[in-house]
This record gives structure tokens, C-alpha cells and sequence, in this order.
């Protein structure tokens, strides 16, 4: 993790959740940390949350295969707005159909994700985090801004063109 990524993708892992059953929006609350749940890379090495501590971190889920963009953007956006020692941290958590393997699953993710990006782009083909989290599918992003020790000190669902916003950078300034 720390590694620069090219354009705008610095330092880290892109949160990507896309789950197909909608469900009841549950962003873990101010204060408190995201729950457990293990993934993958995109090389199968395994991963899990706690490795999110350490420092503190944005965290943008998408939903919605459909929405790289709008994370993109988000991460593109934090190039200017937070400082470099902010982590950005990436996971596909995918619930998809029986018959899609998990190679397969990681195969298509790998054509989105430049190599030397595929050990911080963490995968979950059974959709852990996403339920987890109990996140409906949508295109606009779920954005948490993380301290050190893991907790939520700031969350949100918007495009990062929302004004509330601020309150992600804000949060991630120490501020």
C-alpha cells in the first residue's frame, strides 16, 4: 500500500462494493470502526479491515458496477484536498451469480486495474463487506473518512461535488 496511482489514484486501495440485493443503508456510525470482514486482492492474497488502521484513511464504496467514475473522482479530488499521509484505500466486494468464478471475477477487475495496483485493489466475490455494511446498490459513492485507529469520523453518500463534501476533507485534516 502507498504506491502512487495514475490518474489522481494515489496511495491505495479503491473501496469498490457491488452487491446485487438491495438493502437497508447502515454506515457504521461517528466513532465507531468498520466492522470486520476479509477480502482478497486481485493477486488472491488475503486481506482484512484492520489493515485500514494505522493511519487515518478515505475510504469511497462503490455499489454500482457503474460507478468507477464517480470514485475515481473522489480520489481525484482528494489530490488537492487532503494531505499525502492520508491513506486512500480499494476493494471490490462483488456478489456475483453462482456461475462466475472467482477467477473470472478477479480477471475482469484486473482489466480495470493497472498491474502493480492488483495486491491494494482487495475482492470479495461473496459480497461480505457490502452486507456487512447492509449498502443498497447506487451509483452515487459511500464515503467514510477514517482516524488512525479505524473509527468513522466522518461518513457520507454523495458525489464528491456535494457540498457536505467538506466534511470528509475536513475530518481528514485533523481539523
Amino acid at each position: 500500500m502507498g504506491r502512487g496511482i495514475p490518474g489522481g489514484w494515489r496511495r491505495g486501495v479503491v473501496l469498490i462494493a457491488l452487491a446485487l440485493t438491495p438493502a437497508v443503508q447502515a454506515l457504521p456510525s461517528l466513532g465507531q470502526q468498520l466492522p470486520e470482514f476479509p477480502s482478497r486482492d486481485l493477486r488472491s492474497q488475503p486481506h482484512d479491515s484492520r489493515e485500514l488502521e494505522g493511519r487515518p484513511t478515505l475510504v469511497v464504496i462503490i455499489t454500482d458496477k457503474d460507478a468507477g467514475p464517480a470514485m475515481r473522482a473522489w480520489f481525484d479530488t482528494a489530490q488537492t484536498h487532503v494531505p499525502a499521509t492520508v491513506h486512500r484505500a480499494s476493494l471490490i466486494t462483488v456478489r456475483a451469480p453462482f456461475f462466475v468464478s472467482d477467477g473470472a471475477a478477479r480477471g475482469r477487475a484486473r482489466k480495470q486495474v493497472p498491474p502493480q495496483y492488483w495486491t491494494d485493489t482487495w475482492m470479495d466475490k461473496n459480497g461480505d463487506m457490502a452486507r456487512r455494511l447492509e449498502l443498497p446498490v447506487s451509483r452515487t459513492p459511500y464515503v467514510l473518512a477514517l482516524d488512525a485507529e479505524g473509527r468513522v469520523m466522518a461518513s457520507l453518500h454523495a458525489p464528491v461535488s456535494a457540498p457536505e463534501s467538506r466534511a470528509i476533507w475536513t475530518a481528514l485534516h485533523g481539523r
